[in-house]
């Protein structure tokens, strides 16, 4: 009895979540920024970030500070509608590089990209036999950018810090998105999203890996274990954390 009340009580939440959220997103219109843009790539995803996703709000953020490393392997773990995919396969198109996306399921048409790669695979497994992977295809297995947006789960995502983090590059940087969810979350402009309670899944696997506690609800900085650390609440929260200079 105790599991269907809470099941009935998430349901019920759920629920007054999504009408909220319809009711509040009428007084809160897109407006576009004036902004000046370093390259056309730059523009794209401003213009595709204009469409309201749970994750719009950090593809421009996604793409600055990808390119800032001058990448030369991207894996991305999540793929769904292709809206990181999007920002990646531009990343790597400036600098000529390998872009790996991997999913649980069929997402081999969402790129193009000559040097794009699709596995169909849990990341988890693919990260076991990533090594050979990569040497089958001549690929140095040392990745500059890792983008983690997959279950969301607490012991999901700590298995993938314990798997993918050894293959980081000296310079890379891991994006972790929805480090900041519930059944409600807001984007920059103001506007709700509905979303769901992970119980902190992945900022608390991230704790765990930097042995400290952190407010997902504000904006902040830290170290921990030779990374920098940038986190942005809004949009279901976005979580970078970039190795610090040698």
């Amino acid at each position: 009895m105790k599991y269907n009340d809470n099941y009935d009580r998430n349901i019920f939440k759920r629920g007054l979540a999504f009408l909220y959220a319809r009711v509040y997103n009428l007084f809160h219109s897109v407006k576009k920024e004036d902004i000046e843009f370093s390259d056309n790539f730059e523009k794209e995803i401003y213009l595709r970030s204009l469409k309201r996703t749970d994750i719009n709000d950090h593809l421009l953020t996604i793409y600055r500070e990808s390119i800032e490393i001058k990448p030369s392997l991207i894996v991305e773990l999540g793929v769904r509608g292709g809206e990181s995919t999007f920002v990646f396969e531009r990343v790597a198109k400036r600098f000529n590089a390998t872009l790996v996306s991997v999913d649980i399921e069929n997402c081999s048409k969402i790129s193009n990209y000559e040097k794009w790669y699709f596995v169909q695979s849990d990341d988890i497994e693919f990260a076991k036999k990533f090594k050979d992977w990569c040497k089958e295809r001549d690929i140095k297995p040392k990745i500059d950018i890792l983008f983690i947006d997959t279950s969301h789960l607490y012991q999901h995502t700590k298995k993938e810090i314990e798997y993918w983090f050894p293959y980081l590059s000296k310079k890379a940087k891991v994006f972790f998105h929805d480090t900041n969810i519930n059944f409600l979350f807001k984007r920059k402009d103001g506007s709700l999203q509905n979303g769901w309670d992970n119980k902190r899944g992945v900022i608390r696997a991230i704790e765990d890996f930097c042995e400290k506690d952190f407010n997902e609800k504000v904006d902040f900085e830290d170290e921990c274990k030779g990374f920098k650390i940038r986190h942005i609440p809004y949009c279901s929260g976005l979580t970078i954390l970039t190795k610090k200079s040698v």
